[in-house]
Protein backbone atom coordinates (compact mmCIF):
# COMPACT_ATOMS: atom_id res chain seq x y z
CA UNK A 1 0.00 0.00 0.00
CA UNK A 2 1.45 3.28 -1.49
CA UNK A 3 1.00 6.91 0.20
CA UNK A 4 -1.30 8.30 -1.71
CA UNK A 5 1.67 11.85 -2.48
CA UNK A 6 3.95 8.67 -4.21
CA UNK A 7 1.16 7.30 -6.34
CA UNK A 8 0.18 10.54 -7.84
CA UNK A 9 3.81 10.74 -8.83
CA UNK A 10 4.35 7.29 -10.31
CA UNK A 11 1.46 8.00 -12.58
CA UNK A 12 2.27 10.74 -13.26
CA UNK A 13 5.98 9.84 -14.20
CA UNK A 14 4.48 7.04 -16.46
CA UNK A 15 1.71 9.49 -18.28
CA UNK A 16 5.43 11.92 -19.10
CA UNK A 17 7.29 8.58 -20.43
CA UNK A 18 4.25 8.24 -22.72
CA UNK A 19 4.40 11.62 -23.70
CA UNK A 20 7.21 11.75 -24.66
CA UNK A 21 7.31 8.28 -26.30
CA UNK A 22 3.74 9.60 -28.39
CA UNK A 23 6.50 12.71 -29.14
CA UNK A 24 9.37 10.70 -30.20
CA UNK A 25 6.85 8.70 -32.96
CA UNK A 26 4.97 11.76 -33.81
CA UNK A 27 9.04 13.22 -34.62
CA UNK A 28 9.64 9.84 -36.39
CA UNK A 29 6.39 10.04 -38.14
CA UNK A 30 7.59 13.39 -39.80
CA UNK A 31 10.73 12.15 -41.28
CA UNK A 32 8.46 9.04 -42.63
CA UNK A 33 6.57 11.67 -44.31
CA UNK A 34 8.71 13.63 -45.75
CA UNK A 35 10.59 10.63 -47.61
CA UNK A 36 6.65 9.84 -48.70
CA UNK A 37 6.73 12.91 -49.99
CA UNK A 38 9.39 12.75 -51.92
CA UNK A 39 8.41 9.04 -53.40
CA UNK A 40 5.18 10.92 -54.48
CA UNK A 41 6.34 13.55 -56.37
CA UNK A 42 8.10 10.58 -58.14
CA UNK A 43 5.02 8.19 -58.26
CA UNK A 44 2.82 10.75 -60.08
CA UNK A 45 3.89 9.19 -63.77
CA UNK A 46 5.24 12.57 -64.97
CA UNK A 47 8.15 13.22 -66.85
CA UNK A 48 11.30 14.70 -65.38
CA UNK A 49 14.45 13.28 -67.17
CA UNK A 50 15.57 11.70 -63.47
CA UNK A 51 13.86 8.23 -64.92
CA UNK A 52 16.59 7.59 -67.84
CA UNK A 53 19.60 8.87 -65.49
CA UNK A 54 21.44 5.74 -64.48
CA UNK A 55 22.09 6.53 -60.78
CA UNK A 56 18.37 8.77 -60.47
CA UNK A 57 16.59 6.15 -58.37
CA UNK A 58 19.52 5.85 -55.77
CA UNK A 59 20.14 9.44 -55.74
CA UNK A 60 16.82 9.79 -54.91
CA UNK A 61 16.63 7.27 -52.05
CA UNK A 62 19.63 8.66 -50.51
CA UNK A 63 18.82 12.25 -50.62
CA UNK A 64 14.97 11.20 -49.30
CA UNK A 65 16.65 9.45 -46.46
CA UNK A 66 18.97 12.14 -45.80
CA UNK A 67 16.11 14.80 -45.44
CA UNK A 68 14.37 12.10 -43.38
CA UNK A 69 17.40 11.82 -40.62
CA UNK A 70 18.00 15.40 -40.75
CA UNK A 71 14.58 16.62 -39.92
CA UNK A 72 14.20 13.85 -37.01
CA UNK A 73 17.88 15.36 -36.01
CA UNK A 74 16.85 18.80 -35.93
CA UNK A 75 13.16 17.84 -34.52
CA UNK A 76 15.38 15.57 -31.68
CA UNK A 77 17.69 18.45 -31.04
CA UNK A 78 15.22 20.88 -30.14
CA UNK A 79 13.31 18.67 -27.81
CA UNK A 80 16.74 17.81 -25.86
CA UNK A 81 17.21 22.03 -25.61
CA UNK A 82 13.65 22.35 -24.63
CA UNK A 83 13.83 19.62 -22.15
CA UNK A 84 17.17 20.83 -20.94
CA UNK A 85 16.18 24.38 -20.32
CA UNK A 86 12.76 22.87 -18.31
CA UNK A 87 15.24 20.95 -16.31
CA UNK A 88 17.39 23.92 -15.32
CA UNK A 89 14.50 26.10 -14.82
CA UNK A 90 13.24 23.22 -12.18
CA UNK A 91 16.44 23.50 -10.64
CA UNK A 92 16.39 27.07 -10.13
CA UNK A 93 12.31 27.08 -9.13
CA UNK A 94 13.86 24.10 -6.32
CA UNK A 95 16.80 26.35 -4.98
CA UNK A 96 14.10 29.36 -4.74
CA UNK A 97 11.94 27.20 -2.55
CA UNK A 98 15.01 26.22 -0.59
CA UNK A 99 15.99 29.66 0.17
CA UNK A 100 12.48 30.63 0.53
CA UNK A 101 12.12 28.09 2.89
CA UNK A 102 15.07 28.71 5.28
CA UNK A 103 15.04 32.98 4.81
CA UNK A 104 13.18 33.83 8.50
CA UNK A 105 15.81 31.36 10.09
CA UNK A 106 18.92 32.80 8.27
CA UNK A 107 17.25 36.22 8.99
CA UNK A 108 17.27 35.19 13.03
CA UNK A 109 20.78 34.35 13.03
CA UNK A 110 22.08 37.09 10.68
CA UNK A 111 20.04 39.41 13.88
CA UNK A 112 22.99 37.84 16.46
CA UNK A 113 25.95 39.06 14.21
CA UNK A 114 28.03 41.48 12.78
CA UNK A 115 26.67 42.88 9.25
CA UNK A 116 27.76 40.50 6.40
CA UNK A 117 30.40 41.80 4.04
CA UNK A 118 29.66 43.30 0.87
CA UNK A 119 32.41 41.43 -1.31
CA UNK A 120 30.55 39.10 -2.80
CA UNK A 121 33.14 36.18 -2.39
CA UNK A 122 33.65 36.72 1.24
CA UNK A 123 29.65 37.01 1.88
CA UNK A 124 29.65 33.58 0.45
CA UNK A 125 32.28 31.93 2.56
CA UNK A 126 30.48 33.96 5.37
CA UNK A 127 27.27 32.49 4.12
CA UNK A 128 28.37 29.12 4.40
CA UNK A 129 29.91 29.26 7.38
CA UNK A 130 27.05 30.60 9.27
CA UNK A 131 24.57 28.11 7.80
CA UNK A 132 26.64 25.41 8.38
CA UNK A 133 27.00 25.99 12.28
CA UNK A 134 23.24 26.97 12.30
CA UNK A 135 22.05 23.37 11.53
CA UNK A 136 19.77 24.25 8.52
CA UNK A 137 20.41 21.64 5.48
CA UNK A 138 23.32 22.10 3.35
CA UNK A 139 22.73 24.91 0.84
CA UNK A 140 24.35 24.28 -2.96
CA UNK A 141 26.13 26.97 -4.87
CA UNK A 142 22.85 28.30 -6.51
CA UNK A 143 21.13 28.27 -3.49
CA UNK A 144 24.11 30.46 -1.87
CA UNK A 145 23.84 32.93 -4.57
CA UNK A 146 20.62 33.30 -4.55
CA UNK A 147 20.88 34.07 -0.82
CA UNK A 148 23.86 36.33 -1.39
CA UNK A 149 22.15 38.37 -4.13
CA UNK A 150 18.65 38.29 -1.92
CA UNK A 151 20.92 39.45 0.78
CA UNK A 152 22.86 42.01 -1.27
CA UNK A 153 19.75 44.08 -2.93
CA UNK A 154 18.77 44.32 1.07
CA UNK A 155 21.58 46.08 1.65
CA UNK A 156 21.17 48.45 -1.23
CA UNK A 157 18.14 49.30 -0.54
CA UNK A 158 18.70 49.57 3.51
CA UNK A 159 21.74 52.15 1.99
CA UNK A 160 19.53 53.93 -0.65
CA UNK A 161 16.83 54.03 2.49
CA UNK A 162 18.32 54.54 5.61
CA UNK A 163 14.90 55.98 7.33
CA UNK A 164 13.34 52.76 7.02
CA UNK A 165 10.59 53.42 4.75
CA UNK A 166 11.00 49.87 2.69
CA UNK A 167 7.76 50.56 1.16
CA UNK A 168 9.45 52.65 -1.46
CA UNK A 169 12.13 50.45 -2.15
CA UNK A 170 11.13 47.51 -5.40
CA UNK A 171 12.39 43.89 -4.16
CA UNK A 172 12.11 41.80 -1.49
CA UNK A 173 10.71 43.81 1.52
CA UNK A 174 13.14 42.28 4.68
CA UNK A 175 14.94 44.64 6.83
CA UNK A 176 17.22 42.38 8.80
CA UNK A 177 19.10 44.91 10.83
CA UNK A 178 15.75 45.63 12.60
CA UNK A 179 14.20 42.39 12.32
CA UNK A 180 13.72 39.41 11.15
CA UNK A 181 10.14 40.45 9.70
CA UNK A 182 10.66 43.98 8.50
CA UNK A 183 9.34 45.66 11.34
CA UNK A 184 11.24 48.39 13.68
Amino acid sequence: CLPPGVLELTLDNERNRIARLELLLSMAGLAVGASAAVSGFFGMNLVSGLEAAARGFLTTVVCSLGLSASIFAACWRRFRSVSREQRSRLNDVQALKSVLASLDTVGLLLRSRPPLPADPSRLKFELQSLLASSGLPRFGAKELALLGSILSRQREAEETHPTGDMDAVQGPQWAWSKTPFGGG
